[in-house]
């Protein structure tokens, strides 16, 4: 997956397992879901790894924190069902106090360890500001912390949880990292044609919209970029990086 590549079109050929690590139920919907349908289309194994638990993600008094929490779970499978995505790991964090703490990076090296992916999906930890209205969730900072700190120095060095070792999870080492909200992304998928499909899985966590018709008319303005034909099209974007 050479740079030149990766810029032009999704080359997956030497991937067959992928982690996207996020904060909540719906941000890899929301960040990669068209993105994680053409890898599971091309056969890859992709696994949804939600560190926290969602239960401030609604204002509506009448729905309690348990309830919230299951709710959450269960329009995250839904969402991911509808991907093609094959595994769901809710690792049940709190939700807006999410930290790079010691507990949580060795279960997530342990993930690592276990799922052995070629390529990691993740936040980038130093985005606060999006566009002139929008401070970045901590949490989404946080998350692309733990996932850095799990993969390196963590995740490959055998010094590091020797425990896990003894439990069968040995020291792995990915491939590649693909880092979104980062201002030097060079890698651009297209996912005009699912990007109905990717809609449709975000629309899956009913909790979290009060107008889901106003909510899918500003993405799809919002996300949309004119092409010189005059057409719409649609992309993800991520900063990749490549270890040897």
């Amino acid at each position: 997956m050479s740079s030149e590549q990766a810029s032009t079109r999704s080359d997956w050929s030497d991937v067959k397992r992928v982690l996207v690590i996020v904060a909540h139920p719906d941000d890899a919907d929301f960040i990669c879901g068209g993105t994680c349908i053409q890898m599971a289309e091309q056969g890859i194994a992709v696994t949804y790894m939600v560190l926290t638990n969602g239960d401030k993600g609604n204002h509506n008094p009448e729905v309690t924190r348990n309830q919230l929490i299951a709710m959450r779970k269960i329009e995250q499978r839904a969402a991911a069902t509808l991907c093609g995505i094959q595994e769901v790991l809710f690792m049940g964090e709190e939700d807006g106090f999410l930290r790079p703490k010691r507990a949580i990076r060795k279960r997530v090296t342990r993930e690592i360890r276990r799922i052995r992916p070629e390529l990691i999906i993740c936040t980038n930890p130093d985005r606060y500001f999006v566009g002139d209205g929008y401070i970045n969730h901590p949490d989404h900072r946080n998350a692309g912390l733990i996932a850095i700190e799990a993969i390196f120095p963590a995740a490959d060095n055998p010094m590091f949880y020797p425990d896990l070792a003894d439990e069968g999870y040995h020291p792995h080492k990915i491939k590649y990292l693909y880092v979104h909200g980062h201002d030097q992304a060079d890698v651009k998928i297209d996912i005009t044609t699912l990007i109905d499909q990717k809609i449709a899985a975000i629309l899956c966590h009913d909790s979290q919209f009060v107008d889901p018709v106003a909510a899918e008319k500003r993405w799809r303005e919002m996300w949309g970029e004119k092409s010189e034909d005059g057409t719409v099209r649609y992309y993800e974007s991520f900063k990749l990086m490549k270890f040897g």
